[in-house]
């Protein structure tokens, strides 16, 4: 085993606020109409930032009053996962500052639903695994508890064990199959293991990058499980070289260019998988950086705040697949991701730095 360095540059886990560069632009002509105007006013960097702090805000006092009193938001660890980045995206540590009862009630949840053998964290799928192994071990860097530890330790040993011959993963916790979307989940949580000095496998990240690799499609994008081209699967491959220090990958300017060629819009034009798209895409404009981030985050961050509910939640946008059925009740996973996905801003969470 060996520590590896996957990315550019120091961690800071501070708000880098300057990275909020001009103004806001219209978002895109809606159908069906919106809620609100999404059209921004001029505003400096500081007034955005606290424009999304509010939002953000507003989200997490939903998402607080919803859970349950066994600490957990659903029987999907994915979605139980996601509630917590969302409160640690934030800033808020467990045990401490505004919402300690509710991350120490969700991380107690977590380890007493996690196999003390194997190390698996999920009711389902490597969906869940890889989901709960990212919070968990982004909330190790914040809160050195030994148990957590522990459990965040074999659940990174259970990554690197079932990934695949061709170095994906798939639904089950076995080394048989692959698919990307599946497969990014486990990268970010490898990534974010490594930021909290935790060992991964060195032969681990190159077999990953090999099979992301052998999704790319030649005219710009990625596949689900080799070369194609697709909004989710594309902005999980792009965030997927980002992430394993392949910045400069020859696959990733025109998977970004085609990124840019998709409407941001409340319904199913942009993306079937809505949030789980906009997860990544932000993400990996982030990485990237440059033009491409300026052109893209004021359209997909005035369209959040334009659709965000009175009581702090967000729905589902028109003819998407992510609803009640797939994604459980009471908004929390739509909630969730768009908090996260506005979180992009501050910073907290090292997975989601440059």
């Amino acid at each position: 085993m060996m520590r590896i360095t996957w990315f550019r540059g120091v961690l800071l886990i501070v708000p880098l606020v300057a990275l909020l560069i001009g103004v806001s632009s219209p978002a895109q002509p809606q159908n069906p109409p919106i809620k609100g105007p999404v059209e921004a006013v001029p505003l400096t960097e500081l007034k955005i930032v606290d424009q999304v702090n509010a939002s953000i805000d507003r989200g997490l006092e939903y998402i607080a009053s919803k859970q349950r009193k066994d600490g957990g938001w659903h029987n999907n660890h994915a979605v139980n996962a996601l509630a917590i980045l969302s409160f640690m995206g934030r800033g808020h540590v467990p045990g401490r500052g505004r919402y300690p009862d509710v991350l120490e009630k969700a991380k107690k949840f977590m380890l007493a639903n996690a196999n003390p053998q194997t190390g698996y964290i999920s009711f389902s799928s490597m969906y869940e695994h890889g989901m709960a192994t990212l919070a968990l071990v982004e909330m190790y860097g914040m809160d050195p508890d030994p148990e957590l530890e522990e459990v965040v330790r074999k659940a990174v040993k259970l990554i690197e064990k079932t990934q695949s011959p061709r170095g994906g993963w798939r639904y089950n916790p076995a080394p048989d199959n692959q698919d990307l979307s599946v497969t990014v989940m486990q990268i970010v949580a490898l990534r974010a293991a490594n930021n909290a000095s935790i060992p991964v496998d060195q032969k681990v990240i190159e077999k990953a990058f090999q099979y992301v690799r052998s999704c790319a499609h030649p005219n710009g994008g990625f596949g689900y499980e080799g070369p194609g081209q697709g909004p989710q699967t594309t902005a999980a491959g792009v965030l997927s070289l980002q992430l394993l220090g392949k910045f400069d990958d020859p696959t990733i300017a025109p998977a970004m260019n085609y990124l840019g060629t998709l409407p941001v819009t409340w319904n199913a034009a942009g993306a079937q998988y809505w949030y789980y798209f906009h997860y990544y895409s932000m993400q990996a404009h982030y990485q990237a950086g440059g033009k491409q981030w300026n052109e893209w985050h004021p359209k997909v961050r005035e369209l959040l705040l334009a659709q965000q509910n009175k009581d702090g939640s967000w729905d589902v946008p028109p003819g998407t697949a992510e609803n009640e059925g797939v994604v459980g009740p009471n908004k929390i996973y739509w909630t969730a991701m768009s908090c996260l996905v506005l979180d992009i801003y501050l910073h907290f969470l090292p997975a989601y730095q440059r």
